[in-house]
């Protein structure tokens, strides 16, 4: 005879009570899930942003030293680098037309450095470099630091020198036109005209020419027996093969340190 297992049973009201209490329960803490994860999220947001990011504080030859084994730069340090050069060389407190009292660094020498251009004028030399390495060296002219007056009016004065300080490449010109100034009339003993078209002369700037403010340019020698010589208005001029590497090289915005 089998056994009677009746005893053994829960009574259908205790099991019921029993899985509706445990569904309570398991949504309730559902719930609380999903209310305090954004916020445990929204806490923790800070240590993790401190433990990735670098603060833009923090002084730029650190920025720059933050070199992996391999000697690469991580991006988040070659963008603040990049930042803080652009604070450094443009900022309205040194303006690109107004030499400064010192040349600073052109940019920090790091592996991923822009390139610029650097202007020797004692030594007659154009440099196209790309943090401290020499990408091209030409041979230039620069100005002669004569002066010359005005006949008619002798406090009217033009001193050709070629300005020293931080500046960059704001035109790139193709078959330029040399828009002659009063001082090229008066330097020929020629009267001044007044019509435009008789100031304009082309083929005398060479191929290219790259303007870095306040009339200057970077363009060619007329002469090239006389480059490596202070003979220009202030103007650099440079070979024809320098002056095309330097034109399909540089881009605008491009820094040139004269010095």
């Amino acid at each position: 005879m089998a056994p009677d297992n009746r005893d053994l049973q829960f009574p259908r009201k205790t099991f019921e009570t029993i899985r509706t209490t445990g569904s309570i329960v398991f949504w309730a803490a559902a719930a609380w899930g999903v209310f305090m994860l954004p916020l445990l999220i929204v806490l923790a947001s800070p240590f993790l942003n401190s433990a990735q990011s670098i603060p833009l504080s923090k002084p730029l030859l650190q920025v720059s030293a933050s070199l992996s084994p391999d000697g690469t730069l991580d991006d988040t340090s070659a963008h603040i680098r990049q930042t803080r050069y652009k604070e450094i060389e443009f900022s309205p407190s040194q303006p690109l037309h107004t030499a400064p009292s010192h040349v600073p660094n052109p940019m920090p020498l790091t592996p991923q450095a822009t390139v610029y251009l650097l202007v020797d004028t004692s030594r007659h030399r154009l440099f196209v470099k790309e943090g401290d390495r020499v990408l091209h060296e030409a041979l230039a002219s620069t100005g002669s630091g004569n002066t010359l007056a005005d006949p008619r009016n002798p406090e009217r004065t033009w001193t050709f020198e070629t300005p020293k300080g931080t500046f960059s490449i704001q035109s790139k010109l193709e078959k330029p036109v040399w828009i002659r100034p009063d001082w090229a009339f008066i330097e020929q003993g020629d009267p001044v005209p007044g019509k435009m078209a008789d100031r304009l002369q082309p083929g005398v700037l060479g191929q290219y020419a790259l303007g870095f403010g306040n009339g200057y340019f970077i363009h060619g020698a007329l002469y090239s027996n006389l480059l490596g010589q202070d003979v220009t208005h202030g103007c650099i001029q440079l070979h024809a093969d320098d002056l095309q590497f330097v034109f399909e090289t540089v881009q605008l915005g491009t820094p040139i340190i004269i010095i």
